[in-house]
């Protein structure tokens, strides 16, 4: 039976305990001494004779209290510890400084291969190659973030001493016992990048429009979005792509892992290269330490969105191939295989079919991302939707503009749904935006929308506080943006710092505090505003 003595903090009370269980010839199997509280654990007192012992512990002096309890409190701390770890996705080993495992999580166990041998029987060595014991140890088990290999797998190290003791004393132990070791998936940066990037939570119920021809393809990318295969979005540019996209990977079964996406015709092949697949350790001249992970990586387990896929070139086109067929490809400079588990989701708004004909594209390439597919209307085939649209934007709008929302006059409706948009709903936005901004009166005509439209026409960016997007391929920056800038920081925690400041920063305006903030994040109001000022956010 496990037990709790209540008492005054006295010199002499415990010797008094033990004397009176000495008396009654029990045997002590765990004894733990707090102020004012003493804790023991004897399997020789059964329920019907505690009573006796009760009474008889009673007659300390000091002694005010005895009652059963089901746990003491380092089997209290100990479950809990055990339960925390077993909660962690990412594997954790705590190791002595002789570089025995004391400790190691489910997560640990399964990765190394070792299900039926727990590996705090066994040493570090046995299954990490580096770092060594003895780097650890001259570190002070305090290392910089970098790459290793556990189980065959990839992972960002962290190391964090354990039993340095400071308590303000002038007596410091600078000599840790050992340290714990967290190793951190690249998927786990790529979830934080989605968290990020997706402040809408974007799903089929929040694309506006109600057209048959809006309707057919909803309908339709419902159907495949739980479909676990290679999806091809075409249309026009400004169609939405990259927001059905989301919208699928939202209703997909890996709605809890990482969304990324590359937009293929952005970048040169070297750099676009590095960006999908990530490079080794040393694999140029001005690779980081330790090598990066690639956007392949960082969705592992979820949905990568290759935009404009039919930019790649042949070179790209086949390594991706590789990926495609077997799950597996190799980094920049390196030499080992990785494997993923990874659905592509690809757009473009040209003929992949007729490019594979000449051979600008390659065939198998086609046939392999082209498993299920979807074509995105373009907005003169919608014109019904044009009206819901249209107020959408010009809400939104006078919202970050920080003025009424005008009205749309009859005339102006009549202008939107006769104009002519090459650009689809991203060049509806950008001139009601365009419009809105600059109308000083409280109706929107078609005056103001033609005027609007001459400056869109030319291509003019939008200016910082434009709208957010309507389709996603206004989010920015993009993944491979965030990730550069995160993984530029020399410590991997610094990166992440990085990413959650971003990530406030840019929902705050939409959740202007820390409950309604917390709400969309669903976390706990404390946390939020915790984070919020530490950030210097909303100050």
């Amino acid at each position: 039976m496990r037990f709790e003595i209540r008492g005054e903090n006295r010199l002499g009370i415990t010797r008094d305990v033990v004397n009176v269980l000495s008396d009654h010839k029990l045997d002590i199997r765990s004894f733990e001494v707090t102020p004012h509280h003493i804790y023991a654990d004897i399997p020789a007192v059964r329920p019907e004779k505690f009573p006796l012992l009760a009474h008889a512990l009673k007659q300390i002096p000091g002694i005010s209290d005895i009652r059963e309890i089901d746990r003491l409190p380092t089997e209290r701390r100990r479950a809990q510890l055990h339960a925390t770890l077993a909660a962690l996705g990412d594997p954790v080993i705590a190791v002595d400084a002789n570089g025995q495992i004391a400790q190691a999580n489910p997560a640990a166990q399964t990765i190394a291969g070792t299900p039926d041998k727990p590996l705090r029987d066994r040493t570090l060595i046995s299954i990490l190659n580096e770092p060594s014991i003895e780097d650890l140890r001259q570190s002070g088990f305090h290392m910089p973030e970098h790459e290793v290999t556990l189980g065959g797998q990839t992972y960002m190290l962290q190391v964090e001493p354990i039993g340095h003791v400071d308590d303000g004393s002038d007596i410091v132990d600078d000599a840790p016992w050992g340290g714990v070791m967290v190793f951190h998936r690249a998927a786990r940066l790529g979830r934080v990048i989605t968290a990020l990037q997706d402040r809408s939570h974007t799903g089929f119920d929040d694309i506006i429009g109600d057209s048959r021809a809006m309707t057919r393809v909803k309908s339709q990318a419902k159907r495949l979005a739980g479909i676990d295969a290679p999806l091809l979005i075409l249309g026009e540019t400004g169609t939405g792509k990259e927001l059905f996209a989301r919208a699928c990977h939202r209703a997909s079964t890996r709605v809890d892992q990482p969304f990324l996406a590359l937009n293929c015709a952005a970048m040169p092949e070297g750099l676009a290269e590095s960006e999908l697949f990530g490079y080794a350790a040393g694999a140029f001249t001005s690779a980081r330490r330790g090598g990066k992970p690639g956007l392949l990586e960082l969705a592992d387990g979820g949905t990568l969105f290759l935009d404009e896929i039919g930019e790649l070139t042949p070179y790209l086109q086949a390594k991706l191939l590789r990926v495609l067929q077997d799950g597996r490809f190799r980094r920049v400079g390196g030499t080992d295989e990785i494997a993923v588990d990874v659905r592509i989701i690809s757009a473009t708004n040209r003929d992949l079919e007729a490019m594979s004909h000449d051979g600008t594209f390659r065939e198998d390439l086609y046939f392999r991302i082209n498993v299920l597919g979807i074509t995105l209307p373009a907005l003169r085939d919608r014109i019904e939707d044009i009206n819901d649209l249209a107020q959408f934007f010009i809400a939104r709008t006078a919202q970050q503009t920080e003025r009424a929302s005008p009205i749309l006059a009859r005339d102006g409706l009549a202008w939107l749904q006769n104009h002519d948009w090459p650009g689809n709903v991203r060049e509806l936005e950008n001139t009601l935006f365009r419009a809105v901004a600059l109308l000083d009166g409280d109706v929107l005509s078609a005056h103001d929308l033609n005027d609007a439209a001459t400056g869109t026409a030319a291509r003019i960016e939008k200016i910082d506080n434009a709208p957010a997007h309507s389709d996603a391929e206004h989010q920015a920056p993009h993944s491979s943006d965030l990730i550069a800038d995160a993984l530029s920081q020399p410590d991997f925690n610094a990166g992440l710092d990085l990413l959650e400041r971003e990530m406030l920063m840019r929902l705050y305006p939409d959740y202007p505090s820390s409950r309604k903030l917390a709400d969309r994040l669903g976390v706990s109001h404390t946390s939020i505003a915790n984070k919020l000022r530490k950030h210097g956010i909303g100050q």
